[in-house]
């Protein structure tokens, strides 16, 4: 792999698809031009993202060089240069800038706040416990918000507890699997212990399910209640399948994307979704 491309780890992109919540719940996906505002936010959420990893790698060289397996990665084993690496982050986050601003300057403001964040989180807040997942789960929350600010409306309350709450469940989840594979990866672990994460977990998982369920019954977005209710069982498994599968494995606890392997999960999900988008855009 070009090592430039490795570095900006775009693997990781896919954290930015909540982006598209808001143009979605909205009713506003078939919008060609609101479509394409969130998806030119979107690009500025990945070139931001990867732009704060080259950064973060750059600060990290030299702990990065004596560790056994991250010694291998672009800037310790001396693929790139820290002076290029630099040049390389600027240029990604002025173009993250310039895409941003380009679709209108809440968007610029919110990637610029997510870049904030993330810096901050990274030099200060990950060291210590329960605030690094409550700083975290905002950038969760940052990308949400983007996508919404993208398509030109107020963002309600939902918008803004749900999508907090999810990013709070996988930031605990990822605790969890580190702690489980090694205790020494970052410093706020020795302050976790795994059965208080698995209960924090699994509260957050059920006020998730409490707040969508407030949600179907109290939005504009089900004119149909039945209809609505019909997502609560599906929520119930989708979101239950996740929790169990990370309780056993630390590695998918640790990065969430690896749920694409279970298909029970990835079907529940899809139902999930052809439901929702049947009562937003057909009902």
């Amino acid at each position: 792999m070009n090592p430039y491309v490795e570095i900006a780890r775009p693997w990781q992109w896919y954290k930015n698809l909540v982006a598209f919540l808001g143009v979605f719940f909205a009713g506003m996906l078939l919008n060609v031009h609101a479509l394409l505002s969130v998806v030119l936010t979107f690009f500025a959420l990945c070139l931001a993202s990867s732009g704060v990893y080259v950064l973060n790698d750059i600060v990290d060289v030299e702990k990065d060089r004596l560790h056994p397996i991250k010694r291998n990665r672009p800037l310790p084993s001396g693929r790139v240069s820290v002076l290029s690496a630099s040049v390389y982050a600027v240029l990604l986050l002025s173009l993250s800038f310039l895409l941003a601003y380009s679709v209108n300057l809440l968007v610029f403001l919110t990637v610029a706040a997510l870049v904030v964040n993330t810096l901050l989180y990274s030099f200060i807040f990950k060291r210590i416990a329960v605030l690094d997942v409550a700083v975290l789960a905002l950038n969760f929350l940052f990308r949400t918000l983007a996508g919404v600010f993208a398509i030109g409306v107020y963002p309600s309350y939902w918008i803004i507890i749900i999508p907090y709450f999810i990013a709070v469940f996988l930031a605990l989840l990822k605790r969890y699997g580190e702690l489980q594979r090694t205790k020494g990866a970052r410093s706020s672990l020795h302050n976790y212990d795994q059965d208080t994460l698995r209960i924090l977990s699994a509260v957050t998982l059920g006020i998730i399910l409490v707040l969508y369920t407030l949600y179907i019954f109290d939005s504009k977005l089900p004119h149909k209640t039945i209809t609505a209710a019909t997502t609560l069982p599906l929520a119930v498994f989708t979101l239950f399948r996740w929790y169990n599968d990370a309780m056993r494995d630390p590695d998918l606890a640790e990065d969430a994307a690896k749920m694409v392997y279970d298909k029970w999960f990835l079907i529940g999900g899809a139902v999930w979704a052809l439901v929702l988008f049947g009562m937003i855009y057909i009902l």
